[in-house]
């Protein structure tokens, strides 16, 4: 009797084993490494040519198909062009822009997803601080002048990425509006860009 008790045990416990159902594990690419060529537009297009730019962008998942990307934007400014800035009672040009910063975050929406998972199409709305950075004049009577020409802002962007087996190409509109908080550069210093590129993500 015991060994048939012991058999019946012995059969449940495996049945059991065959009904278990693991859940899914959720792969999708956390870290993206984004380049892309930017192109002024506007008034801002009078202030250099063009610049390159590289993002890191480390992804948290919120919802199904939605995400919170956190990251930043390097850029290189091509051909920075003089600025007029005002020192005092008195406008100084300032030498051409070589560097961009960005720090934020974008609110990631996958719009089409393929079954496999391999093919999606993405929209991205971002937001954060970013800066232009500006120099004196190397002229030596401005030496003992006092002043650090960055110009910090708020800046906001929308773009969509098709992405096929975590390789992608994307297109993104930033607006960021330099005068809101720099009174001591032009009014109509511009504020549009427009950027190309192309993108990598994975899992470490």
């Amino acid at each position: 009797m015991s060994k048939f008790l012991f058999l019946v045990l012995f059969a449940l416990q495996i049945n059991a084993q065959d009904t278990i159902v693991f859940p899914k594990v959720d792969v999708f690419k956390r870290n993206i490494l984004e380049v892309s060529y930017g192109k002024p537009l506007g008034d801002l297009a009078n202030k250099y040519e063009s610049s390159i730019t590289t993002a890191f962008y480390m992804r948290t998942k919120i919802a199904k198909k939605q995400f919170i990307d956190f990251g930043a934007e390097l850029s290189g400014i091509v051909k920075g062009n003089g600025v007029d800035y005002k020192v005092g009672n008195e406008n100084i040009q300032l030498d051409g822009s070589k560097s961009a910063f960005l720090l934020g975050f974008r609110y990631t929406r996958f719009l089409i997803q393929s079954k496999d998972e391999n093919f999606h199409i993405e929209t991205n709305s971002g937001m954060g601080w970013k800066y232009l950075h500006y120099a004196k004049p190397e002229d030596e009577i401005y030496d003992e002048l006092d002043i650090k020409p960055t110009l910090n802002t708020i800046a906001v962007s929308q773009g969509i990425k098709i992405v096929l087996y975590g390789f992608g190409l994307h297109c993104n509109y930033q607006y960021s509006p330099y005068t809101l908080f720099n009174s001591k550069v032009e009014r109509n210093f511009g504020a549009s860009s427009i950027n190309f590129g192309i993108s990598g993500s994975w899992n470490f």
